[in-house]
């Protein structure tokens, strides 16, 4: 659709700085780079919490992200690649 419109040119310049478009990036380049951030930005809001049941404000600490591993791996077969691993790991 074409149309004329009246764009502040600080303005539009102003986006183009910030999204790191060229100079010769036209109105429907910096709404393309707009909507795109903003699909992002709801993609992840509607992620948030997934994958760790705890409270949203509590961040698991390393110690806790290896036992629960620990956990889910314990009594599954090893593969030839990790046997080989696990015993190169005594030589070191």
């Amino acid at each position: 659709m074409r149309m004329s419109l009246n764009i502040d040119d600080a303005l539009l310049n102003e986006a183009k700085e910030i999204t790191g478009l060229p100079d010769t990036a036209t109105v429907e380049d910096v709404l393309r780079r707009l909507v795109a951030s903003e699909r992002q930005r709801r993609a992840f809001g509607e992620r948030a919490g997934m994958g760790w049941d705890r409270p949203h404000y509590s961040r698991p600490t390393f110690e806790t992200l290896t036992s629960e591993f620990r956990a889910l791996t314990a009594g599954r077969q090893h593969t030839p690649s990790e046997l080989l691993m696990r015993e190169g790991r005594s030589e070191r």
